[in-house]
């Protein structure tokens, strides 16, 4: 069951956490295949002085990223691949030589960053400086998401259809204190908006790269009424794919803040590049078995369609096709409505009302491949092993 509010979010992807800095862990007999999949343990930040270290196991080496969360705790990151029912031993190996490519961010401009792993673009953030003057510009940030070969943005930028989707982005109606007047956060026509504060930290290195950022809610008269902290992580994957974490935390500064809203205009979405909306008849749908019977290339309406653990969309940009399956966690509020649009856009939203000082966490996946489109089976695997994380043991 999805929880309504949480403050504190226990480990997504090690179903085991462990201190001090021993010298190996055990992924125990997952229930499924595990191909790439991020798992972490924490450790001491003061043991790990490198920001790389080498693993090694019955598959041989590879690359282990040392994540630091505050100068006492950091997470060590690596890429599990083992059979199910398979446990398996990783240990450090002080003399191996493991790094072959890395993500590293790059500023292109002021409003601007490019992650890019071995030279390759993968995502960038979009976080100008807000403008009066340029309202539709500057209105708030978003996450833009390259092919997995790098070639192109298969999100939406400036412009198009619906000008305000772009990329992966986040928005709701808020309601503050009673009053019935709409801070739009979504639309973000008259002043209200998110804005980029500041960078907390960044991630590079040969597993993952991101970071982690200060966001500001601001209201019609320009006081922030949401403090929000988000993180982007993207993970090194088999050519043809990207992996992509997002994790939001919305903590309300006002006496009583309801984020709401509706499934088409609200929550945490995906918008593909604008030549999908060019070409919808191309867009297709696959969604989990329960709604299986729903055509592929009928966008949903608004029946009452509650709780999907994922969906997935199928299109088309200049003859290379894609599918992105948007997972939502479990730990995810209950009664999240699904929204789909044949033009590029989908995710889901939920309505929550926050006192002062309550944290409302968000966690999704978003898995990017290249081609014919993964099967039901696939994404399910993926979905099941993003909520259900294998368990690691000293």
């Amino acid at each position: 069951m999805k929880n309504i509010i949480a403050v504190l979010f226990l480990a997504l992807f090690a179903g085991a956490c462990t201190s001090g800095n021993p010298a190996s862990w055990v992924i125990e007999s997952p229930q499924r295949d595990l191909v790439s999949e991020p798992v972490y343990v924490e450790v001491s930040a003061q043991k790990f002085a490198e920001e790389t270290i080498c693993l090694s196991s019955k598959n041989g080496v590879q690359p282990a990223q040392v994540e630091r969360i505050n100068s006492q705790t950091a997470r060590l990151w690596w890429l599990a691949t083992q059979n199910a029912g398979e446990s398996v031993q990783y240990s450090v190996d002080s003399s191996a030589n493991c790094v072959e490519s890395v993500f590293a961010w790059q500023t292109i401009d002021s409003y601007l960053a490019r992650l890019y792993f071995n030279g390759r673009p993968v995502i960038e953030y979009e976080h100008p400086v807000f403008d009066y003057e340029d309202i539709e510009h500057t209105k708030k940030p978003f996450h833009q998401v390259f092919s997995p070969s790098g070639s192109r943005l298969i999100t939406k930028g400036q412009g198009g259809l619906f000008p305000h989707h772009r990329g992966i982005f986040l928005g709701f109606y808020a309601f503050i204190d009673g009053s019935d007047e709409r801070v739009d956060i979504w639309h973000a026509r008259n002043g209200e908006r998110s804005e980029h504060n500041r960078v907390i930290r960044k991630m590079e290195g040969p597993v993952a790269g991101g970071h982690v950022l200060a966001i500001d809610w601001i209201d019609l008269e320009g006081e922030k009424f949401v403090d929000e902290i988000r993180e982007v992580r993207t993970f090194s994957q088999p050519d043809g794919q990207l992996l992509i974490d997002v994790r939001s935390e919305l903590t309300a500064l006002r006496d009583k803040v309801l984020l709401g809203g509706d499934r088409h205009h609200a929550g945490l979405q995906f918008r593909a590049a604008q030549e999908v909306a060019d070409n919808p008849e191309t867009t297709r749908f696959i969604r989990p078995e329960a709604w299986s019977h729903k055509p592929a290339e009928v966008e949903l309406g608004d029946e009452n369609i509650l709780d999907f653990p994922w969906n997935a969309m199928f299109f088309e940009i200049e003859d290379q096709t894609y599918t992105v399956a948007y997972l939502s966690h479990p730990s995810n509020p209950t009664g999240a409505e699904m929204s789909e649009r044949l033009y590029g856009r989908f995710g889901e939203f939920f309505s929550q009302e926050l006192a002062r000082g309550e944290t409302l966490v968000m966690n999704y996946r978003f898995w990017v491949s290249k081609g014919d489109a993964p099967s039901r089976t696939d994404i399910q695997h993926r979905f099941d092993n993003y909520a259900t994380p294998p368990v690691i043991q000293q």
